[in-house]
């Protein structure tokens, strides 16, 4: 029902009248709901610029798989990097996926790790969030043998400079170019076959500044699909020559 100018006056007068504790709760009491939808609107708002305004651009995503680092040496393969090449640390980061473990031996909880670890690698192999790795050697062999990583001399290839540079410290490992394990577990096959061949595509990094506390080798591969190949050379060029 419409209310007359009358009925609307004498309201306000109403109102006008109220204690300063009585206005708060009316105006509570009635519209309570259009107050908190507009606050969750703002908090909302507020948020998604606050995100904008602090984005940063990752320039590389790199991998831990099977290598825990130390505190400092991650500060020196991420915000090293970064001050190494130029890149504004405000603007731009490493992303870092640590606390990946691959085995193909993993029981319980390892295998559960194993697994998660594997999915992980997957989705961010196939969305190109994957550029460079650092492995423990039987990381390495599972990353080589999938196919996951690209073969250095069509990385290299850019930059006959950093290629020669790289050379004493490129290591070869296989990788499997056909596999008969399905038909063999289906009984298809009689016999297990599997043909690989061996390519050059890490890095033993041991020998260099940054990584010569570890007792175990250390290598650096790239994602075979990246995007980013310009971004992998400025960051093996930096490792290659960053002092401790």
């Amino acid at each position: 029902m419409k209310r007359s100018k009358e009925e609307k006056a004498a309201d306000r007068e109403r109102f006008r009248r109220l204690s300063f504790a009585q206005k708060a709760e009316h105006i509570w009491i009635y519209y309570k709901w259009p107050i908190l939808l507009g606050l969750v609107f703002l908090i909302i708002v507020g948020s998604s610029v606050n995100r904008r305004l602090h984005r940063k651009d990752s320039v590389l995503y790199l991998g831990l798989t099977n290598v825990v680092l130390s505190i400092e040496l991650e500060g020196s393969v991420t915000a090293g990097f970064l001050e190494n090449a130029g890149f504004d640390p405000k603007k731009t980061e490493v992303t870092l996926y640590k606390n990946l473990y691959l085995s193909e031996d993993a029981e319980g909880d390892s295998h559960r790790i194993s697994y998660a670890s594997k999915i992980r690698l997957f989705a961010s192999l196939e969305g190109q969030k994957l550029d460079a790795v650092l492995m423990s050697r039987q990381a390495y062999d599972i990353m080589s043998q999938s196919g996951y990583l690209l073969p250095l001399p069509d990385l290299l290839s850019a930059d006959p400079v950093l290629a020669k540079a790289a050379e004493p410290f490129i290591t070869e490992n296989a990788v499997i170019l056909s596999d008969n394990n399905i038909e063999y577990l289906l009984n298809e096959d009689d016999e297990r076959q599997t043909v690989t061949e061996d390519v050059p595509n890490a890095l033993v990094l041991n020998s260099l500044p940054l990584f010569g506390a570890f007792e175990e080798p250390v290598y650096l591969g790239f994602a075979g699909n990246t995007p980013r190949k310009e971004a992998c050379l400025k960051y093996l060029s930096y490792l290659l020559s960053a002092a401790k």
